[in-house]
């Protein structure tokens, strides 16, 4: 299904976790004789107990509200209408489908209240996640997973010639009495891991036999399935006939109607229609469905969202008739998840522009099923487009499963970029598990104003946001100026008692009134509301929750709820508040949460300071084959608890299943105390209750995951100048192994071994690449790990010398400390700041022909691949059609660890190529036939561009003949075959020659990340620069200097703010100025209404050190010592005065823009006060001190006698007096009762005044 054409992959800014999948599925070539051996309570192809578990849904299928209780949304259409989903959930690898993972990005499809059935695209049989299944059961849809066979495959019932052939030969078995001997074991199966349907992607050929077996057996499966009490499903590709022959574009008819099956007989319940329906088919249909007693509704007219996005000429034609509607694309992703890049490829970017696309596809262009644009036949995937969309909701009605008490909604979309657990933040790391999802908004947004409209505008936003959340790790938020606003969340049939409460969670961010209430409609009363005023917030910024019983808002018993809102009156501009929670529940039910018994606890790695784990419960015995739902263990979900030894209980994770997988719990760092025990808790249907905490035994948590990360203690390094190397996790073993290699010659300039750090320094300006040989594994290489930089751009401040003159000193006395430093300053070269989604644009005049060398510095901050990796240099247009705006004229990328394609030549050979590391950089162009795929000779093989550091790319072209170059050293080069063309030269028609291809250095596409980081000496030549000429390129040319042939020359030192452009200093023409821009109007594969907008460009930071440029670095000096007062300072010395007693450490800072010394003298200076009033020298005969001082003053004297002191206050009463002998030179503490305040010391010596001193009590 699809084109072949079409068959890439999207990717993954992120979309896919860093960390691998520990949890094992079950391979479809091994279908027959897995299920053949499976039996209940045994796992299914030989997987083990705990991913089993992954598997097996524990939600029990809610039906959906019907009959008049099923009102739909003023401009909804008909209720009878399904809409099937056979799209992927799944990311760019095909691997992870719903199961749980640790990133952000993920599909987490969440408009389920117009979806009647998901067939995972991507999901083979018999093998569906629990978290997908769990989360579509709650919403009351149907799941089901998908056999894709191949174009014009032949299967045969009887033959096991293929896969295909041998699944359906095994299905279709029959006993001596010729019944089938595995309908009731299939549907067993189905019912017991919680698979609604099986479908056929049917574009195989086939016999008659064959196909008259393959239909008895599903239809005898209808029959098994509801003597079970299970609804079996079969979704049946429109392509393959009753006769094995392959028929499109037919509708329903005489060659098909056995399939599709009677009323008597159902063999198929989704009868998914092919792309080219025109209203004679649906008509036809419509009538065939009727003359064989069965729903039209049955059957679903096909729109291949991939290859046509929405656009269709007979929308109309379908609103008129009784057909459902069905959406496939594509082979990995699902496209409305794929195409979210409209805003960039980060991963909070996808997720946002996601969320629209579903709301604009689903409610319309305004977000709105109550007010939605025309019948709109020409609409793309991009939300710009989609703003114009009629929304599916003008042909379906929204369904809600709320049926009965207690109801709870957190609005937890199933990831986070944090997890939170009653608003406070349990575990600090991204999340996705769809598994927790909770039933969202029926509809996305009906909202209206007081005269219940929806088309006056003035209405209040409605979002769902990441920003913060109750639970989990998103909330709904309610935001911008309205006078009146009606917002309608929930559908729901809720029989009620005015006993039961209604509450609502929520936060005002920035003030405390709420401009908000909470209302409820009741059954034929729908615009007969009843609410209350949400109360004012105690404090801001704080979640809190409202709660009051329903006879508060007036209902009587047995009163049915049928909505549940909230409106929004008289709110200003920059109005906002969280809703965290809405919940509807009886007080006085009790639940019993059964406390799970743990059955096993798997460490999958111990790392420094974290740990992965999986982890497998049970609330009930399931040994003898049984299966229970959560429903009946009084359950909603499971939260997941560690805890170290002596160390807090960690809340981690919440889910649905009987098994959960952790990543990066996090561990106090160390070999000691590494013992942790895992626990779970069950939480009740209310979200109240909750089970007492299963805890395992406490067990040593493994140090087997070291990381081999190694950090630098300077940012830029200096000819001859010292400098340490070592590894980051503190409990590393020693390397093996330490070499740094010159990056252009290959030359071994330094060698230690075993040992976990190095200091060395280096004579030779450069790039040196780090080889480095841990204490465990292969080398480890990290090419421009360090950069031996001229002096005269600047290097790290130093502090040389630092001292001070004396070490004793009264008060209001000279100390000079001195001091000798080296400020580091100089000039160097400006970087730009790339950052998905901006790209920076070059003119495509620029670059010309099939000879040219690129050429720049690079520095990634991080990498977040799309399946084909991160776009780093392109030549293409957005006026060209799919898929050439996505390829163009050449595509240099840095890909995800991957397999090459080895080719013929430039004849693709799928893939065969060799397996090549992570960030290694590839360079296509036009005339690849295998566009999606890296030439495995055009790959730097060895050489990954690794973030964090700078590295010097060229790719070159002359003629047929390529290279790549890193750091100067040719590594890669081939001569293409004769298909390396240009686009202007192809005779395309999806290429529009009329537009030039421009040249981008980072920006997104599909399949392709967006750059984040740093460029430099960005260079295009019209010639193929030896190795030679690339060794000095990297050099950089002054602009009086500039060599022919350069084309294009943009050193970003001078950003003109006037039109936001780069001067190009190369010979190409001053009129070619480069530019920061931005895709605007771009949705996945269409660009045909998307535009270059100009963005501001950051050249703010340091370039490659080693290229003078024009950014100053330039230091700062600061000296500080507390009490003091700074009579001179400069580069040599600072002249102090201390005002105070007391002994005091002095700091001395020097920073610039590379970095910071500062070093501090501990205990520098002992100050005394002199001891008298009227300035006496430093030979006094009495030393008070400290002053100020907090309970004690202490008295020296340098004579015997007897004292007597008193403690006068400033009104001149006498708050204390003693008296004592004293011994010459000896020191008498006196505690001071008096309060804080200043005061005079009196000190009388034999009957006479002696000294007199004022004091500070602090």
């Amino acid at each position: 299904m699809g084109s072949a054409l079409l068959a890439c992959a999207v990717g993954w800014a992120q979309r896919t976790p860093l960390h691998p999948l520990d949890i094992q599925t079950s391979d479809f070539d091994q279908l027959v004789s897995n299920f053949n051996a499976w039996k209940t309570g045994k796992t299914f192809g030989g997987v083990s107990k705990i991913d089993e578990q992954f598997f097996i849904s524990r939600q029990r299928p809610l039906e959906r509200i019907a009959g008049s209780l099923d009102y739909k949304a003023d401009g909804e259409g008909d209720e009878n209408r399904n809409l099937c989903l056979w799209v992927p959930l799944d990311d760019p690898t095909v691997t992870w489908k719903a199961l749980p993972r640790y990133c952000f990005e993920g599909d987490n499809f969440s408009n389920w209240s117009y979806v009647t059935i998901h067939g995972n695209w991507t999901a083979p049989w018999l093998r569906v996640t629990a978290g997908l299944a769990d989360v579509a059961h709650k919403n009351g849809v149907k799941v089901g997973c998908v056999m894709s066979v191949p174009w014009a495959q032949f299967v045969e019932v009887g033959s096991g010639a293929n896969t295909y052939s041998a699944v359906f030969s095994m299905l279709c078995e029959k006993d001596n009495d010729g019944n089938f001997k595995n309908t009731e074991k299939f549907v067993k199966f189905l019912k017991y891991y919680g698979i609604d349907g099986v479908g056929v992607n049917s574009e195989f050929s086939s016999d008659a036999n064959s196909m008259e077996n393959i239909r008895n057996f599903f239809a005898e499966c209808h029959t098994k399935a509801k003597e079970i009490g299970w609804n079996f499903q079969l979704h049946w590709y429109d392509g393959t006939n009753d006769y094995g022959s392959i028929q499109f574009d037919q509708g329903l008819n005489s060659n098909n109607a056995l399939m599709f099956g009677s009323s008597k007989k159902v063999v198929t319940d989704m009868m998914f229609a092919n792309y080219n329906w025109n209203k004679s088919v649906l008509t036809r249909s419509e009538q065939k469905a009727e003359e064989l007693g069965r729903s039209s509704y049955d059957y679903y007219a096909g729109f291949d969202i991939q290859g046509r996005a929405l656009r269709n000429l007979r929308w109309n034609d379908l609103l008129a008739s009784k057909i459902s509607i069905g959406f496939w694309g594509a082979h990995k992703q699902s496209l409305i998840h794929q195409s979210a890049t409209d805003n960039g490829t980060s991963d909070v970017a996808i997720q946002k522009t996601y969320l629209d696309k579903q709301e604009l596809i689903f409610s319309g262009g305004n977000r709105n099923p109550a007010n939605t644009p025309s019948i709109n036949m020409m609409c793309d995937l991009s939300n710009a487009s989609l703003q114009n969309f009629h929304g599916l909701s003008r042909f379906l009605s929204a369904k809600s499963t709320i049926q009965a008490v207690p109801f709870v909604s957190r609005f937890n979309l199933g990831n986070g970029l944090v997890f939170r657990n009653d608003g406070q933040v349990a575990f600090n790391h991204k999340w996705h598990n769809i598994a927790t999802q909770d039933i969202m908004p029926t509809w996305r947004w009906w909202i209206v104003d007081g005269s219940e409209s929806a088309k006056n505008g003035g209405l209040v936003n409605a979002d769902l946001t990441w920003n913060d959340s109750w639970f989990g790790g998103s909330c709904l938020q309610l935001s911008g100026q309205t006078a009146f606003s009606r917002v309608k969340l929930f559908k729901t049939a809720l029989t009620t008692q005015p006993t039961y409460n209604i509450s609502v969670t929520y936060k005002v961010p920035s003030d405390t009134k709420t401009h908000a209430k909470l209302f409820v409609a009741l059954k034929d009363k729908l615009t007969d509301y009843k609410e209350i005023d949400i109360p004012e917030a105690k404090t801001y910024g704080q979640w809190q929750t409202f709660t009051t019983t329903l006879g508060e808002l007036g209902l009587s018993a047995d009163d049915v709820i049928s909505m549940i809102g909230i409106t929004v009156a008289d709110a200003p501009a920059d109005y906002k508040m969280y809703v965290g929670e809405i919940a509807v529940r009886d007080p006085q039910k009790s639940f019993a949460p059964v406390a799970p018994e743990i059955n096993e606890v798997e460490i999958i790695r111990g790392k420094g300071s974290s740990v992965d784990f999986k982890m497998r419960y049970s609330a009930k015995d399931e040994s003898d084959g049984s299966k229970y739902y959560n429903d009946e263990v009084d359950t909603w979900y499971y939260e997941i608890f560690m805890q170290q030894e002596n160390r807090p209980v960690q809340l981690l994770t919440a889910t649905t299943s009987w098994a959960a997988y952790v990543v990066d719990a996090p561990l106090k760092s160390g070999f000691e105390g590494r013992n942790a025990r895992f626990g779970v808790v069950a939480v009740s249907p209310d979200g109240l209750q909750k089970s007492d905490t299963t805890w395992t035994a406490y067990k040593q948590v493994p140090y087997d995951t070291p990381s081999t990360e190694v950090v630098i203690d300077m940012p830029v390094i200096k000819p001859g100048q010292s400098f340490t190397m070592s590894l980051e996790d503190e409990m590393a073993q020693p390397a093996q192994k330490w070499q740094l290699v010159n990056s252009q010659t290959g030359t071994v300039v330094y060698t230690a071994e075993n040992t976990t750090k190095i200091t060395t320094k280096i004579d030779e300006v450069g790039t040196y690449d780090l080889i480095l040989t841990p204490s465990s594994g292969a080398n480890i290489i990290t090419r421009g790990k360090v950069v031996i930089s001229p002096k005269a751009t600047g290097k790290v401040p130093e502090i040389i010398d630092f001292a001070v003159d004396k070490h004793e000193v009264e008060t209001g006395k000279d100390v000079t400390y001195n001091y000798t430093i080296d400020k580091g300053e100089g000039k160097v070269s400006r970087a730009l700041t790339i950052n998905d989604p901006d790209m920076l644009m070059i003119p495509g005049e620029m670059q010309v022909g099939k000879t040219y060398t690129y050429a720049l510095w690079v520095k990634a901050n991080k990498y977040a691949h799309d399946s084909q990796g991160t776009n780093l240099i392109s030549k293409n247009t957005i006026a060209d059609r799919w898929p050439h705006n996505n390829w163009g004229d050449l595509w240099v990328q840095v890909r995800p660890a991957c397999t090459a394609d080895a080719g013929s030549g430039w004849y693709g050979g799928d893939n065969n190529g060799s397996q090549h590391t992570e960030n290694e950089v590839s360079f296509n162009t036009f005339g690849w036939l295998h566009h999606d795929s890296p030439w495995e000779e055009m790959m730097s093989t060895g050489y990954s561009l690794n973030p964090g550091v700078w590295n010097h790319i060229a790719v070159t072209q002359k003629g047929n003949q390529q290279a790549i170059f890193f750091n100067g050293k040719r590594v890669a080069y081939a001569e293409a075959s004769s298909n390396n063309s240009r686009r202007e030269n192809s005779s395309d028609a999806r290429i529009d020659k009329s537009a030039t291809a421009n040249i981008f250095i980072g920006g997104g596409g599909v399949y392709k990340a967006g750059f984040n980081g740093w460029v430099d000496e960005v260079q295009v030549w019209n010639k193929a620069l030896t190795e030679a000429e690339v060794l000095q390129a990297m050099q950089g040319y002054k602009a009086e200097e500039v060599p022919e042939g350069l084309q294009a020359y943009y050193t970003f030192e001078t950003y003109n703010t006037a039109d936001s452009t780069f001067a190009n200093y190369g010979h190409g023409g001053e009129q070619y100025k480069a530019r920061m821009v931005r895709t605007q109007g771009s949705g996945g594969e269409a660009t045909g209404n998307a535009a270059y907008v100009t963005q501001e460009a950051d050249n703010s930071t340091q370039g490659y050190p080693g290229i003078e440029g024009t950014m100053e670095i330039k230091a700062t000096r600061t000296f500080s010592s507390p009490m003091t007062t700074i009579s001179s300072e400069d580069d040599k010395a600072a002249v102090v005065k201390y005002n105070a007693a007391g002994t005091y450490s002095a700091t001395l800072n020097v920073t610039n823009d590379w970095a910071s010394d500062e070093r501090t003298l501990e205990d520098a200076v002992i100050v005394s006060v002199p001891t008298s009033i009227n300035a006496m020298s430093q030979e006094s005969d009495l030393a008070i001190y400290p002053n100020p001082f907090v309970e004690s003053v202490n008295f020296r004297f340098a004579e015997a006698g007897h004292y007597t002191v008193s403690i006068i206050n400033a009104a001149g009463t006498v708050m204390q007096t003693n008296s004592f002998n004293a011994q010459a030179g000896k020191v008498i503490s006196v505690t001071v009762t008096a309060p804080e305040g200043l005061y005079l010391v009196q000190v009388v010596k034999d009957g006479k005044v002696h000294k007199t001193v004022k004091v500070v009590k602090k």
